[in-house]
Parts: C-alpha cells; structure tokens; sequence
C-alpha cells in the first residue's frame, strides 16, 4: 500500500497552476472540514479554489461551525460549473447524490463504503470513522502545521462523524484526533458543539418526550410533522444519552 507521503505526490499531480478547482460538499463538519484541508493543501498551487453546499445548511452546530471558523461557502445552484476545469469531491461519492453526478471529478477522498467510483485519484477507505482523519494525514504528510481554525475543523469533524468513537473508528482516527488537538480552540469547538438547539426546535423535545415510547430498552416517538429532517436526528441523539435507551 502506497504511504501517504506517496499519496500526497500523486494527488498533487492532478492539479496546475492554471486551475479553477470546485469541492461541492454535502455540507456537515466532516465535509467542510475536509473541504477545508484541501483548500489548504492546494494554496498557492492552483489559480483558484471554490468550496460549494449543495444541500441548504440549516443545523444550529453546522451554522455556528461556518459562521465561527470563518468558511465561505457558495450555494451549488449559483455556480457556474463553465468558471472551474477541476472538480474534487470529498466526505462523499458521485453515486452518493445527484449534483455529484453530473461532474467529472479528478479526485475523491472518503470514508464511506466504495461504489462505482472514476476518478484520476481516489483514496476511499471505509474502514476509517471520518475523512477529516484522512485529510489531516495529508496535511501531515505535506508537512503543513494547521491553522487554528483549519485543526478546529477537522478536530470536530472526527468527533462528529465518529461519535465520540462510539461508531466504527480506526487507531489513525484516534491519532490524528490527539495531533489536532494541540492546535485547536476548545473554546470555540465547544461553541459549536453545544449550539444543537435553536428556539425553534424546542417544541419538538416537549412533543417528544410527551408522546415517547418505551419497548424493550428502545425509544419510540412520532414526532409528526418537522420543519426541518435535522429534527429527527437531533431528537435521536438525545434519546440516544438516556441510560437504558440502546
């Protein structure tokens, strides 16, 4: 198996000094994060470099990450895919939604289970817990000492997708999990960590713990309808604190 350092060269063969490049991110911490390293990665190497969210962010700990970490992020359906020549895809796969699809990417970086996947480069490994953890070897590899904000990215980017290593997680998760954290602002992480709940969303934590069900140590609620699916993920998690509740 190639070392990231052999990676590292490989991936930077994809790319000029002429080049528009395009990361569109189906935008959460693990794929701005990403997005984020790469960025990094390719500063002063490429003539411009635009990250796009082809989702509508609306999360309160995604918007706080963005607002907070200062990442400038362009809504995919105002871009015009004639301005880039260059198309990389991170946190994600083409199959994975139909945006990406319609794009010829030169490189993809994940950590998702592989499908049909074409690319000049791809490095897909599944068995990590976040692609944060694999662009955070790059930026090792590349000998690059990450900004504060870029560490805070990725350093919660891995807390995020692993779950606190409660999901699938790697000893290299791990790893670069604790090299992050040297350079990181708790203080800011934790800001964006504990800005879940917005006001709007409060109703729903009454609704469901008014009508939550309890059956063989699992938690059953119909929420009815929600202003947003985020909803249902953040309703989820909190069930998921409870003792008992597997």
């Amino acid at each position: 198996m190639p070392s990231n350092t052999e990676k590292l060269k490989k991936l930077y063969t994809q790319f000029s000094k002429d080049d528009y490049v395009l990361i569109p991110v189906n935008a959460d911490p693990d794929s701005i994060a990403s997005a984020m390293a790469m960025k990094r990665l390719l500063w002063h190497r490429v003539t411009g470099i635009t990250i796009s969210n082809i989702n509508i962010v609306k999360r309160p700990d995604n918007l706080a990450m963005i607002r907070l970490l200062g990442v400038k992020l362009i809504p995919f359906d105002k871009i015009d895919i004639n301005n880039f020549n260059n198309f990389v895809l991170l946190d994600s796969q083409p199959a994975h939604n139909q945006s990406f699809s319609s794009l010829k990417f030169s490189v993809i970086i994940d950590h998702h289970p592989l499908t049909d996947v074409n690319a000049s480069f791809t490095d897909i490994r599944p068995q990590y817990g976040a692609t944060s953890s694999i662009m955070t070897e790059y930026i090792k590899s590349a000998k690059i000492k990450p900004s504060m904000k870029l560490a805070t990215a990725l350093f919660y980017g891995i807390k995020t997708d692993t779950s606190n290593f409660e999901r699938q997680a790697l000893p290299e998760d791990m790893r670069a999990f604790q090299y992050l954290f040297r350079f990181i602002n708790v203080t800011l992480a934790r800001k964006i960590e504990y800005a879940e709940i917005t006001i709007h969303f409060l109703k729903y934590y009454q609704i469901a713990l008014e009508n939550m069900k309890i059956h063989r140590n699992r938690a059953y609620v119909n929420l009815g309808p929600v202003i947003n699916p985020d909803v249902c993920v953040l309703i989820a998690d909190f069930f998921m604190k409870i003792y008992g509740i597997d």
